[in-house]
């Protein structure tokens, strides 16, 4: 049974999930790139700013200078993750054989085939779909393979479906460049193919294997298949991932560290929660900081033992904080990873009672802080850092009136 491949992609999709959220940003120009210094490149752009001469890569100053009406908004990996997955939502909607990326998703309708009919049929609906329900601009590729279908949708300047018709997959492919082909990066193309004046896939593909393997040695099989349009990979759902992550985003951007601190408390609670009811401890916690400029940065720590302990994780987390966030920008958000996962060691030493004591104290204070917690609300017991920021705020409202005798009233400081 011939394969029946989807491809579904947003152009610039960082700068059409923007755009859906602000309407201003509609039908000018705009590039993605972080705002901490006028030397950072850019990372998408849109037609309107292509059509300006703006280029990816280029650093904002000289972007300007191409295009002085050019709008510059920092990277939203929060809008990202919530446009991605409403992506994928949509799609798995018509078969559960779903493969998502960065604003593009690969579907296998095969097995849908006699539920929703081929392939473009689906593409057609899933494409207006996307358009009502995100306010997004699809283009749509149906082929035989991954390969096929990729090209197809790349290729359309339109929202609209590309239906490339099983066996016309060489003619297809035919007319491209080499660089459309997996595995053929910019510096093989340079280094091998432009020496051999190899530029099309169909050029490619008229070379017999004993004459490509002179070029590109054990990779001529795959690649000259490839130029044949034809392509094997599957198409992967997302892995199971035993990963635990909390995010969390500020209400409005900091740099005041108890009040960073208190939110990186919220999040060490949440994982720790989450893995005591696996029943299960973290070996590995991962944090990143996202600062108001778009730029982000990441540190991680191997913890000693697997541990699921709200104290132990925080200890962690915070040293882990203070040698991650050294730039001096205000932060928007935080994100805590705990991996590794694995059951917590049951067995203690025999000969550490000490450290078996702690241990134990530790763990019936945890387990007594989440039984309040359970009965009476998260709020009910806290720790103290976690309250520390808005206590000076309480303390200092609530200071105690002062008679003025002037006045012959009491004053509030």
């Amino acid at each position: 049974m011939d394969r029946e491949i989807l491809h579904i992609t947003v152009p610039a999709f960082p700068i059409a999930l923007a755009r859906a959220v602000h309407a201003h940003l509609r039908g000018r120009p705009v590039a993605v790139a972080p705002l901490n210094s006028e030397r950072a490149l850019l990372q998408c752009i849109s037609a309107e700013a292509a059509a300006e001469g703006v280029h990816v890569g280029t650093p904002i100053y000289h972007a300007r200078r191409s295009c002085p009406s050019l709008i510059v908004i920092a990277p939203d990996p929060h809008l990202m993750a919530k446009g991605s997955h409403a992506l994928t939502e949509l799609s798995a909607e018509f078969t559960p054989i779903v493969e998502p990326g960065a604003g593009r998703v690969f579907l296998d309708v095969t097995a849908s085939r006699r539920l929703f009919g081929p392939a473009r049929d689906v593409a057609a609906r899933l494409e207006k779909s996307i358009s009502g329900g995100l306010g997004l601009e699809a283009m749509a590729g149906a082929g035989g393979s991954k390969l096929v279908s990729r090209v197809a949708a790349d290729v359309m300047q339109e929202p609209g479906v590309y239906d490339v018709f099983h066996g016309a997959e060489r003619s297809f492919l035919a007319p491209f460049p080499v660089s459309v082909l997996p595995g053929v990066g910019e510096t093989r193309q340079t280094l091998l193919f432009r020496d051999l004046n190899l530029r099309r896939v169909e050029q490619v593909a008229a070379l017999s294997l004993p004459q490509l393997r002179l070029a590109v040695g054990a990779f001529a099989p795959l690649l000259h298949d490839r130029a044949c349009g034809i392509d094997r990979s599957p198409v992967q759902p997302p892995r199971f991932s035993t990963e635990i992550v909390e995010e969390g985003l500020l209400d409005q951007e900091e740099n005041d560290d108890a009040i960073l601190i208190s939110e990186l408390l919220r999040l060490v609670e949440g994982c720790g929660l989450r893995l005591r009811q696996l029943n299960k401890g973290a070996r590995k916690i991962t944090l990143s900081v996202m600062y108001a400029d778009g730029v982000t940065q990441q540190g991680k720590k191997i913890l000693p033992s697997a541990t699921s302990l709200d104290l132990p994780l925080l200890a962690a987390a915070e040293e882990l904080f203070f040698s991650t966030c050294k730039r001096r920008q205000r932060v928007k958000g935080l994100r805590l990873s705990c991996d590794q996962v694995a059951g917590e060691g049951g067995q203690m030493d025999l000969f550490a009672p000490a450290a078996a004591c702690v241990s134990r104290k530790e763990s019936d204070l945890q387990e007594t802080l989440d039984l309040l917690r359970e009965k009476h609300g998260k709020s009910a017991v806290r720790w103290g850092k976690g309250i520390a920021a808005r206590r000076e705020v309480t303390v200092a409202s609530e200071a105690p009136p002062v008679w003025d005798p002037e006045q012959n009233r009491y004053m509030t400081v």
